[in-house]
């Protein structure tokens, strides 16, 4: 029975960090499917140039230090961003994502859809004001797209960005 509880428990424990890595999962596997397909604009930016950008003594012109502090406290925690664009097979390309990628684990932001059949749809996962993933998924005649932000984006940083840059 001591077995049986502890079992309990740690599938408990466990069960919210799993249906958090799933959409993350379907995700990277999705981009890693098409990432060497030749009809795709394919973008990776890995987490560690944002903290060499923290790293490094940068000086911009057209920020000043306020605004560049700013700015480095918002993408410091960024561990990753992936695109992806073709403009073949767009509205197919969308609705496997769709299909492939279950977007019911994330908080829908918003949604737009054309008279055209154009869709645009924005998606986050967060917890307590900070934001563990962006993900855009646009689908229209001509365009399939994918973004996905991941780290930890902390909105009250944000708004500090907005206050530095205004």
């Amino acid at each position: 029975m001591k077995y049986f509880f502890t079992l309990l428990l740690c599938l408990l424990f466990l069960a919210p960090a799993s249906a958090q890595k799933i959409p993350q999962d379907a995700i990277s596997s999705y981009f890693a499917e098409y990432v060497d397909d030749e009809r795709f604009t394919a973008v990776y930016v890995s987490g560690k140039i944002f903290q060499l950008f923290k790293d490094a003594d940068l000086d911009i012109d057209d920020l000043d230090d306020e605004e560049l502090e700013a700015v480095l406290k918002v993408v410091k925690d960024i561990q990753g961003i992936r695109v992806l664009h073709t403009d073949e097979n767009a509205k197919q390309l969308y609705a496997e994502a769709k299909r492939r990628i279950p977007t019911d684990s994330y908080e829908l932001l918003f949604k737009v859809r054309t008279k055209d059949g154009d869709n645009v749809e924005a998606f986050i996962q967060d917890e307590n004001a900070v934001i563990s993933e962006l993900f855009l998924l646009v689908g229209a005649d001509d365009d399939f797209a994918m973004l996905s932000f991941i780290g930890n984006i902390d909105l009250t940083k944000l708004s500090e960005l907005q206050k530095a840059l205004e």
